[in-house]
C-alpha cells in the first residue's frame, strides 16, 4: 500500500535548476502542491523559485523533513539520483525519467525493496490528486475532479482517458502513473490496495499492457481481495497473428492467443475488460447508469 499526497504532503524536486526540472516544478507550485525545496548538483544555486535549493538529499531531508521526490535527470546518472534519495529514506520517490538502462532499473527496484521506499517508474508521469496536488510532470489541468481512481502505465492513453471520462461528466479522484518502462519499481497491486481503501475513489481505471505480468499480478490480488468496487482495465498492444514474425527488438507484439489468454485472466478476477481506446468513457457512465449509482460523477 502507498500513501496518496494531499495539500499538506512536503515534496522535494531533485534537478530543480535544470529546465525540465524547473519548468515542471514552476507547475507543481502553480497547481498548489507543497514544494518545500529542491536538490542540485549545481553546488552555487542556494535559490530558486524562491525555494530553497540543498546540495544533497540528505540535507534536503534534515530541512524540509520530505514525504516525496520528484527526480529530473539524465538517463546516465539517474540511478544515483534515485539511491541518494532512497538511502535518505524519503518516503516516496517518483523517478520520472526515460529509457533508463535496464541494469539501473534493476538495481533501483532491488533498492527500492531493500530499504523499504516506494518508488514510482522509471519513466513515471507522477501522481495528480485533481484540485490538490500535482507531483510529477502530468498535464494537471486536464484531471477534472471525481470519483475514479486511475493506475496507468500509458501516459497519453491517460491523457485521452481523463478528456472521455470529463467528456461524459466523470471525474478523478487520484492518478498513479508506475511507468511505461520495461523494468518498474513499482506494480498495480500497492496501489490499488490504496484505491480500495480510498472512500473517495468508487471505482477504478488500469491502463495496462497485453504482454506485462503486472495485470496477472492484479488478477491473483483481486481474486483474494473481492473488493465491491467496479475495476475497469484497458489493455494496450495490439496483438499479432501467429504467422506473423515479431519485429526485432519489439515489447509490443503478443500473439492473438496470448492477449485472448490475459483478457480472460482479468475477467476471472472480476475486472471489467475495455475493448475499444475510444469508448472508455461511455463504457464507463454506461456501467453506473444501468447499475443507478452516482458513482464517479464529478459532484
Amino acid at each position: 500500500m502507498i500513501k496518496f499526497p494531499t495539500k499538506e504532503t512536503n515534496i522535494i524536486c531533485q534537478g530543480i535548476t535544470g529546465s525540465t526540472g524547473g519548468a515542471h516544478t514552476e507547475r507543481a507550485i502553480a497547481y498548489g502542491s507543497h514544494i518545500v525545496g529542491g536538490v542540485s548538483r549545481d553546488k552555487g544555486v542556494k535559490k530558486f523559485l524562491d525555494l530553497p535549493v540543498f546540495p544533497t538529499v540528505k540535507e534536503a531531508v534534515r530541512k524540509t523533513k520530505p514525504d516525496i521526490s520528484v527526480i529530473f535527470s539524465n538517463p546516465n546518472r539517474v540511478y544515483a539520483d534515485v539511491e541518494e534519495a532512497v538511502k535518505a529514506r524519503v518516503p516516496m520517490v517518483i523517478c520520472t525519467t526515460t529509457d533508463v538502462p535496464y541494469h539501473d532499473a534493476l538495481k533501483m527496484r532491488e533498492l527500492a525493496q531493500q530499504y523499504k521506499v516506494c518508488v514510482l517508474g522509471p519513466s513515471s508521469p507522477g501522481i495528480v490528486v485533481p484540485e490538490q496536488v500535482l507531483a510529477g510532470n502530468m498535464p494537471a489541468h486536464l484531471f477534472p475532479k471525481g470519483n475514479i481512481g486511475i493506475i496507468s502505465r500509458s501516459s497519453s492513453l491517460t491523457y485521452e482517458f481523463v478528456q472521455q471520462l470529463g467528456a461524459n461528466g466523470l471525474g478523478v479522484s487520484t492518478c498513479v502513473g508506475i511507468g511505461s518502462a520495461a523494468i518498474l519499481c513499482t506494480s498495480f497491486v500497492p496501489v490499488m490496495e490504496t484505491m480500495i481503501a480510498d472512500p473517495k475513489t468508487k471505482a477504478v481505471l488500469i491502463v495496462g499492457k497485453i504482454n506485462s505480468q503486472f495485470e496477472t499480478e492484479l488478477a491473483t490480488y483481486l481474486k483474494k481481495k473481492k473488493t465491491k468496487k467496479p475495476v475497469f482495465i484497458y489493455l494496450a498492444g495490439r496483438p499479432h497473428k501467429k504467422n506473423i514474425k515479431p519485429l526485432l527488438g519489439s515489447d509490443t507484439q503478443t500473439s492473438a492467443e496470448t492477449a485472448r489468454r490475459k483478457k480472460e485472466i482479468c475477467t476471472s478476477a472480476g475486472m471489467i475488460v475495455l475493448n475499444r481506446f475510444d469508448t472508455i468513457g461511455t463504457e464507463i457512465k454506461n456501467h453506473f447508469l444501468k447499475r443507478k449509482t452516482p458513482e464517479g460523477n464529478t459532484k
